[in-house]
């Protein structure tokens, strides 16, 4: 996270009228889609931080940004403490920015609210909000606070009920909806393959212990004088 931004955002001025860029595949520098090769030059990451939570169907990574220590009396430090990058089959379909409760202190939700419309527009109402819910990823104890949506992607602010934390998921529609489809088959056939596994690590455990056994048996034998 390489620039560091206020929750202030600069309006673009066209023409004597605010022009809001209404781009809901975009936080900062990182667009829904990109690689983890593109998320991890954009953030100052090693694509190899990225943990390969599964292989099958499909290959769901996630990366991790945490912001580095900043003194506490600066006032132009980064409000964000850390971003969660997702990805299904090395397309980036879900970023989870989380933000320092010490930046937001003192802010209320329509501050927050207010900031993020400059950059995506006026969110939707509420009464759609209540029906569309938690987005993926989100805790569950997070209450939607605002949400903008696109047939092919939202942003969802969200704070925590039980603490002051707010938090802004940006996710694609098509490519989270197939993430989630994945994870869930993943999740089924690792419980499928768990017999298996677990015997083939006991006869993987067995056979190294007898190599061993027979290892030191040989070399003691070789130098064993009575």
């Amino acid at each position: 996270m390489n620039r560091a931004h206020g929750f202030v955002v600069a309006v673009i001025l066209l023409s004597g009228q605010t022009v809001f860029a209404q781009d809901l595949s975009r936080y900062r520098d990182y667009v829904l889609e990109s690689s983890v090769d593109a998320v991890a030059a954009s953030s100052g990451l090693r694509a190899t931080e990225a943990k390969t939570l599964h292989e099958r169907p499909a290959k769901i990574q996630q990366l991790q940004w945490r912001t580095p220590y900043a003194n506490p009396e600066t006032t132009t430090a980064d409000p964000v403490r850390e971003v969660e990058f997702a990805f299904f089959n090395d397309a980036l379909y879900q970023v989870v920015v989380t933000y320092n409760r010490d930046r937001t202190a003192g802010l209320t939700n329509n501050d927050i609210i207010e900031s993020l419309s400059v950059s995506y527009g006026a969110p939707v109402l509420k009464s759609a909000i209540a029906r569309a819910g938690l987005p993926a990823g989100a805790v569950l104890e997070n209450t939607v606070l605002a949400q903008w949506k696109t047939a092919a992607s939202s942003v969802t602010l969200l704070r925590d009920t039980y603490s002051p934390d707010f938090q802004l998921v940006l996710s694609s529609t098509l490519l989270t909806a197939r993430a989630r489809t994945a994870i869930r088959e993943a999740i089924r056939l690792d419980a499928l393959d768990a017999p298996r596994l677990e015997e083939e690590q006991r006869k993987k455990e067995v056979a190294d212990t007898d190599a061993a056994r027979d290892k030191t048996r040989s070399t003691n034998k070789g130098a064993f004088r009575p």
